[in-house]
């Protein structure tokens, strides 16, 4: 870590052999992440840093906006999930074990004092636990709409795909597709079901895919700015 233009944005560098140039990216709850090409000296950096200001003022506005920025909790006040089209209200009591129930329309938690990262892992297993009854059924109903045969399937909380489809036929789906809207979740759902049948993504993969969802680029790209949007607590 270096030190920034502000106190209260850390400075985190990485050298990449293959980068062509330099490339900053703010992470969420940890801070300015600057990755240098071996031919750009460190010695740079601070004049990098002024150059960009103005991007990295913004981009750490918007963080603190989501709450994602560095010093904050990362613990939500609400969780929406966007396919269920319902919001829960977090409430955070502190205690001696750490313990969370659903009450109606709100999640209840009892965290040992200072133990951030204990909330996390429960919410964690909230989503989990919604997504085994809201998306393993919704994906066997997409799956028999369509006439496509499949094995079983489970959840994860997967850090780089929203879903996976084995040789065997099982699918496995991200707990975070329940942040999504429908048409999103069910074009994951198509896609991996899809590959039952075509196990790359081949030109013949795609033209079923498209067959089956006219809206597969669009889809696609919000798939991709989606990812970005999640929140915190469910990506560390």
């Amino acid at each position: 870590m270096v030190e920034g233009l502000r106190p209260d944005i850390p400075v985190y560098v990485k050298r990449n052999a293959r980068a062509k140039r330099v490339w900053l990216k703010m992470r969420a709850g940890l801070g300015l992440e600057i990755v240098l090409p071996d031919h750009v000296s460190q010695t740079e950096i601070p004049y990098i840093l002024k150059r960009h200001g103005e991007w990295i003022t913004k981009q750490h506005a918007a963080q603190w906006a989501r709450g994602e920025a560095p010093g904050q909790s990362i613990l939500p006040d609400v969780i929406s999930l966007a396919f269920l089209q319902q919001e829960y209200g977090v409430h955070i009591t502190t205690g001696s074990c750490a313990q969370l129930s659903l009450e109606q329309t709100h999640v209840q938690m009892i965290l040992p004092p200072k133990q951030e990262d204990l909330g996390t892992r429960l919410l964690q297993n909230f989503l989990k636990y919604c997504a085994r009854k809201h998306l393993i059924p919704y994906c066997q109903e997409v799956a028999q709409e369509v006439g496509i045969i499949i094995g079983r399937v489970s959840i994860r909380n997967q850090s780089t795909r929203w879903g996976s489809c084995s040789a065997q036929h099982n699918i496995s789906l991200n707990a975070k597709l329940l942040f999504l809207p429908r048409p999103l979740v069910r074009h994951v759902i198509l896609h991996e079901l899809c590959h039952v049948a075509h196990q790359n993504h081949g030109p013949q993969f795609w033209s079923a895919l498209q067959a089956l969802d006219v809206e597969t680029q669009v889809h696609d790209q919000a798939l991709r700015q989606a990812w970005d949007e999640l929140p915190l607590w469910s990506r560390v």
